[in-house]
């Protein structure tokens, strides 16, 4: 007997040869639907196809759809019994009885007015368009999670975390890159350059938010939304959502995924993977919902009510909650300085998402322990927790102060006693990888420039949508320094002695990543002629995944604009990823040699 390779967890029944080939030949076809419907997509809505190339594009999808439904049909033997299948395949199961449905609908004509009507604005032409973008868009997701199965030589691949990171992140940004040079995502006229697209779709992946040519006006709603897809699959994980993918088509997480992901989430069983996927979704999604209901209410003084609106809202609070910082207006959120709902509702998306996810759990089942009076293990704040909710409310108390004490005759003198303190706030809570400006930074003192680039450089939580070294690396290094001021051996912090490899690894981040910017920041020098501190403004905010400039980036040469992208992808995956995806991993040495004394200060 043999059990599937990509089993779900748990899952010990044993597989017999003909159900291993139904299984194989499913994958196939899956893997065939998907890439025709992602052909066809490509074609009819991301260029301007003539007669031939759209009837090609509807032929793909077609074919696409019907894949699908042989897979169905497929996937009901393999399982055996229909019950088990509907058990197991609901989502799919419904999509292919409402695609049954649409085509009798179609032959018998029973198109409602109403839906023509909805659907003629949205400019999809019929019932059965609209139907076929959503099942194509459901089998090119069945193709993300299926294809690494495909060949089995790579399902049995032992691919180290570091190494996944990297190698999905570039294929990520090739993608991004290809979509965004589409003619579609640009306006006519206007093409788009293999660097400035790769640029950009950098930027997005690893939620920065500089660029090179204006979000608003340089690129079409499909353009846009290519940008907004690439920032929430970089913020949360493509990983993230290829399993929370898998989970949601009813297919399961593997051993192998589900050991993958428990490094990825610091989670310590394999069985709580799972729920911390559905965590994050749901989260997500409850989060950037009210989010955009908010900004979308606050937009009422800016903009009429109608699909722009309400694309500027969802754009705006998919960007804050993964602090990407690109915004579809051109001078970033000055505008909106004087609508309080909008600033108020990206503050506090920006915030949360730079606590990490691990974090607002902690804090809702401490809350929920409160409120029922439960005070065991389970309902209390550990000591990452605390850690990041202590060093985060000081950077931004710290933050706040110094930069509304710096500028309050300067740069904010013509602002009212509130305003001064909400712009005050909101500067040092976007500089902390969030990259949005309510007001024009190149006014600021170079003071405020300097605290800025400091809070720049340390950035959010761990497991966070933030960049930056990390707020718990700078208290791990600051609980150092003062053990060895008091000649302690053990590092201590929130009252427990933490590990020595935590206490390297913080150190390493640290380092590493001054390291890294000295050298770009002495690079763009030669190759910029940039003034020094708009330079290192520049490359901090990069290496932070900030996205906040004081104008360096949209004049950045080639060699510049390379510069800054390697240092957005370091950035956003930390240097200890980067370090690890090329070393491999740690191992104590086969022989020892004798110590040595070096002086020191």
């Amino acid at each position: 007997m043999r059990f599937p390779s990509g089993a779900a967890e748990g899952d010990l029944t044993p597989v017999r040869p003909d159900h291993t080939r139904i299984h194989h030949l499913r994958r196939i076809l899956l893997v065939l639907a998907g890439f025709c419907g992602l052909l066809g997509l490509i074609i009819e809505y991301g260029t301007y196809p003539g007669e031939w190339a759209l009837n090609t594009a509807r032929g793909l999808s077609t074919l696409a759809v019907l894949l699908f439904l042989i897979e169905q049909v497929f996937s009901w033997r393999h399982l055996g019994t229909f019950r088990r299948y509907l058990k197991e395949r609901w989502p799919t199961f419904a999509l292919s009885v409402l695609l049954i449905l649409e085509s009798l609908a179609l032959l018998v004509g029973r198109e409602t007015l109403w839906l023509n009507s909805l659907l003629g604005q949205l400019s999809l032409g019929s019932i059965t368009r609209a139907y076929l973008i959503i099942i194509q868009i459901y089998i090119v997701s069945v193709f993300a999670v299926e294809l690494p199965h495909l060949h089995s030589s790579f399902a049995r691949q032992r691919i180290r975390p570091a190494v996944a990171f990297v190698l999905v992140f570039v294929l990520l940004i090739v993608l991004g890159t290809g979509l965004l040079m589409l003619p579609r995502s640009t306006p006519e006229g206007q093409p788009i350059a293999v660097l400035d697209a790769a640029f950009t779709a950098t930027s997005a992946v690893c939620v920065t938010g500089l660029v090179v040519r204006d979000t608003g006006t340089g690129f079409t709603t499909f353009g846009q939304t290519v940008i907004l897809v690439l920032i929430q699959m970089g913020g949360l994980g493509i990983m993230s959502l290829t399993a929370a993918l898998a989970l949601l088509l009813g297919r399961g997480i593997g051993v192998r995924e589900s050991s993958l992901l428990r490094e990825v989430f610091q989670v310590p069983m394999l069985n709580e993977v799972g729920r911390m996927i559905r965590f994050i979704i749901l989260m997500t999604l409850v989060l950037e919902g009210v989010g955009a209901f908010a900004i979308y209410t606050g937009l009422s003084g800016v903009m009429e009510p109608g699909s722009a609106r309400l694309f500027a809202a969802i754009f705006h609070a998919i960007s804050a909650f993964c602090n990407a910082g690109f915004s579809t207006f051109s001078d970033s959120l000055v505008l909106m300085t004087g609508q309080p709902l909008v600033m108020a509702a990206i503050t506090g998306l920006l915030v949360i998402g730079g606590l990490g996810f691990g974090v607002v759990a902690q804090i809702l089942a401490w809350m929920r322990g409160r409120m029922i009076g439960q005070h065991g293990r389970d309902y209390r704040m550990g000591l990452h927790g605390r850690t990041v909710l202590i060093v985060s409310g000081i950077l931004l108390a710290v933050g706040t102060v110094l930069i509304l004490a710096l500028e309050w005759n300067q740069s904010l003198s013509g602002e009212s006693f509130w305003a001064k303190w909400g712009q005050a706030f909101f500067q040092s809570a976007t500089c902390r990888t969030a990259g949005f400006n309510s007001m024009d930074l190149t006014r600021l003192s170079p003071a405020s420039m300097f605290v800025m680039i400091i809070l720049m450089f340390i950035g959010g939580a761990p497991g966070s949508t933030a960049g930056g070294v990390k707020v718990t690396a700078v208290a791990i290094v600051w609980a150092n320094l003062r053990s060895i001021s008091r000649g302690l051996t053990k590092v201590r912090l929130g009252r427990r002695e933490l590990e020595a490899v935590h206490v390297q690894r913080a150190m390493l981040v640290l380092s590493a990543g001054l390291v890294l910017a000295v050298i770009a920041l002495f690079i763009l020098l030669i190759t910029e002629g940039q003034p020094f501190l708009d330079t290192a403004f520049e490359v901090f905010s990069a290496l932070g995944t900030v996205g906040l400039t004081l104008g360096v980036t949209p004049l950045l040469s080639p060699v510049g604009r390379i510069v800054i992208m390697l240092l957005m992808f370091v950035g956003r995956l930390g240097p200890l990823t980067m370090a690890s995806s090329l070393t491999g991993a740690v191992r104590d040495p086969k022989v020892h040699l004798p110590k040595g004394r070096i002086m020191i200060g």
